[in-house]
């Protein structure tokens, strides 16, 4: 039978009641008292964006958790948008399974909480949320409901992709490996090309997540056209953007030549990965 909200209108209760209920199934998910370290992702709307009650109702989970039995313990939250900004983490990646759980392998937890809402009014969310266990893929506790009364506001329920606005990088030293570095290609030089760029590899990680995305770097090319000093601008998960660094620094290019002679500069370097389906 449909449930008509018109003349049953839905029970109102606190994030009190999730928190409670779901650790009452925790342990179907691995998270036994004894020894569990719980994270939780951001909440996110159906489509996989979050937003910032999606963002505050994590924070505030993980407080509950935290203030709950001792036995638990709880990742902190400024850690994990931390790893979101420095992988470039999105809202709907994060909650897909297997990226979930690579994020929980980051803090050695036990169990992720993934969560989504849904609004079925202007001031009643659906929050509903489950533990998936972080090493064994058959563990997964059971999904957990409560509606929550909200304040309407078009601020706090604007779709965001989960991440802060990216930090700004130092500039980059004035010399590598004994050479003066020009930061931007000078006037009238010559742009460095690299003839020797074997493409970074897939982590296990990244494959079962089935990864797309593209991760940015930029790096030195000396006068002998070895590229050193790389550096992520823009990164990824799975160990990605470790790989992307390790790699580049093998590529091969000609240096640039200003006046005749090689210089060194900083140029961008972009990789693109591609999955067969789209998360």
């Amino acid at each position: 039978m449909k449930f008509n909200h018109e003349l049953n209108p839905p029970e109102i209760e606190h994030l009190q009641d999730l928190a409670v209920r779901l650790l009452r199934h925790a342990g179907e998910a691995g998270c036994h008292e004894t020894d569990c370290i719980v994270m939780v992702t951001n909440f996110v709307f159906p489509d996989g964006s979050t937003f910032p009650y999606g963002i505050q109702w994590a924070d505030d989970l993980s407080a509950l958790f935290a203030s709950g039995k001792k036995s638990i313990k709880v990742v902190d939250r400024a850690l994990y948008k931390n790893l979101l900004q420095k992988d470039g983490i999105s809202a709907k990646l994060q909650n897909s399974e297997p990226a979930a759980r690579w994020l929980g392998k980051q803090f050695n937890a036990s169990v992720v909480l993934v969560g989504q809402a849904r609004v079925i009014r202007d001031t009643i969310v659906e929050l509903s949320a489950r533990f998936l266990n972080v090493n064994d893929n058959n563990l997964i506790g059971p999904s957990s409901e409560v509606n929550l009364q909200v304040t309407p506001s078009t601020e706090d329920f604007s779709p965001l992709n989960g991440l802060p606005s990216p930090p700004t990088l130092p500039p980059f030293p004035d010399t590598v490996n004994g050479e003066k570095v020009y930061p931007v290609l000078p006037k009238g030089a010559g742009y460095p090309t690299c003839y020797f760029m074997p493409p970074p590899s897939m982590t296990e990680a990244a494959t079962s997540a089935n990864y797309s995305g593209t991760i940015l770097a930029e790096g030195v090319v000396g006068t002998d056209g070895a590229v050193r000093a790389v550096r992520i601008t823009r990164g990824a998960a799975f160990g990605l953007s470790e790989l992307v660094v390790k790699t580049i620094v093998t590529w091969k290019c000609k240096p640039a030549v200003l006046d005749g002679k090689a210089i060194a500069v900083v140029i961008p370097f972009e990789v693109n990965y591609h999955s067969t389906r789209q998360i």
